[in-house]
């Protein structure tokens, strides 16, 4: 058995390298700082993709198979057929949701919002969703 550190752990060090190494090099370039910032920025992103994408997608895909009407069993998938599965969810949710109107304090209405504060945890967990 090999012990190394996590994917998770690389890339934590891969952003605290920008930033503490890099950054203070390329302040004065504000083309290269600003790189530097959305480098770190995404690293992070990938790094909470890593940890938490797949729980939080099977979440979603189940939410969105109960505001279209139907069953999903997505931990039985694979990861991209999660994700396959997920967005012909959405686009079939999207267009019910148009149609019903949906209003704020419905079923469908707290479902979506949920999903939103998903994408906020990976994307910009600073975000408060509420």
């Amino acid at each position: 058995m090999q012990y190394r550190p996590e994917h998770t752990d690389l890339l934590e060090a891969i952003q605290e390298f920008l930033l503490k190494d890099i950054l203070p090099f390329v302040k004065e370039e504000d083309m290269l700082a600003y790189k530097t910032l959305v480098s770190w920025n995404m690293l992070g992103v990938v790094a909470r993709e890593l940890k938490n994408a797949r729980p939080l997608l099977e979440e979603d895909t189940r939410a969105l198979a109960r505001i279209v009407g139907t069953e999903v069993n997505p931990t039985g998938l694979g990861d991209r057929e999660l994700w396959q599965s997920a967005q012909r969810l959405s686009k079939t949710a999207a267009q019910k949701l148009r149609a019903s109107k949906a209003l704020p304090g419905s079923a469908e209405w707290a479902a979506v919002k949920e999903i939103v504060k998903h994408n906020l945890q990976i994307a910009n967990p600073r975000f408060g969703a509420e």
